[in-house]
């Protein structure tokens, strides 16, 4: 049984539908027929969007949640530039809890971003506990500790013997002194990793499953720029993103679904510093052709 059906006394077989989606749906001497299913359809929504007439009805989605869009919505371009460039990373929170119902509201929003193949398959745990958010703050610190003296290590070993040290080490080895004193500053009661964020949000998916670190990115950044409407900030951690995939006491800790991996990592909260003005990037690289 098809997963589409066609109200045959509203449909006018304009053809939009089978313009767009030429898998599921063929125009057969002028009559649009449609056969979809797991082969063919991947769930997008687009002929029942589409379709002028509101003709079409998808069997596996939730037809009420297809809204009308009954007004265009326009942006001056130039408010909606500044506006992005006042996207900052804030390593400074109030001691403010954030509502559940915006934290909600952020992740409904991530339902609707892309995915590679419309397959939809992120997941969020979000934290807010702060007891657990230092626990994760702290084994991440302790990760970072050892694989600084790991690979110290190694490059001191292969120094007392004479061998040539591969670039690949020497880069890891001078990438990593810039984290050396994350213990002393946790010792001063500081939080490098999370910096007292009131939420954390971790977008995880299977490894297996298409484009996962892409669509993990995407769903984060759509969190970044809602985020902004709501009055609450935010900062990717990337630390944090490379240590729970490489540490076993993280991966216990964090106990996601069997064969998911860390994509994307964001701390949240209502800012204490207050940005006056937008600040200078190099320009991007660009090849015209």
């Amino acid at each position: 049984m098809s997963w589409v059906t066609i109200d045959r006394e509203t449909c006018n077989n304009c053809g939009i539908c089978a313009e767009r989606c030429a898998r599921c749906f063929f125009n057969r001497d002028g009559e649009i027929t449609v056969n979809a299913n797991e082969e063919c359809c991947n769930l997008c929504g687009h002929c029942v969007s589409l379709c002028p007439k509101g003709a079409i009805v998808h069997h596996k989605m939730d037809m009420d949640n297809f809204t009308i869009i009954d007004s265009e919505i326009t942006f001056d371009p130039d408010d909606f530039f500044q506006f992005i460039r006042r996207r900052r990373s804030h390593r400074h929170y109030k001691r403010k809890e954030i509502p559940r119902e915006n934290l909600e509201k952020l992740v409904e929003l991530c339902r609707y971003s892309p995915t590679g193949g419309n397959r939809q398959v992120v997941e969020i745990r979000i934290i807010q506990n702060r007891e657990r958010i230092k626990r994760l703050s702290d084994l991440t610190v302790d990760y970072f500790m050892d694989l600084i003296g790991q690979v110290q290590q190694k490059v001191e070993r292969l120094r007392s013997e004479g061998q040539e040290i591969p670039e690949d080490l020497l880069m890891t080895h001078d990438s990593l002194k810039r984290y050396e004193r994350m213990g002393e500053a946790r010792n001063l009661g500081l939080d490098v990793i999370f910096h007292h964020a009131p939420a954390l949000m971790i977008f995880h998916s299977g490894a297996l499953v298409g484009t996962p670190k892409d669509d993990c990115v995407i769903a984060a950044q759509t969190v970044v720029l809602a985020a902004m409407t709501m009055g609450l900030e935010t900062c990717y951690i990337g630390l944090f993103d490379a240590a729970a995939n490489n540490s076993a006491s993280i991966t216990e800790e964090l106990k996601l679904p069997p064969g998911n991996r860390v994509y994307s990592v964001l701390v949240l909260g209502y800012p204490r510093l207050k940005f006056l003005r937008t600040v200078d990037r190099n320009p991007i690289r660009v090849d015209w052709e």
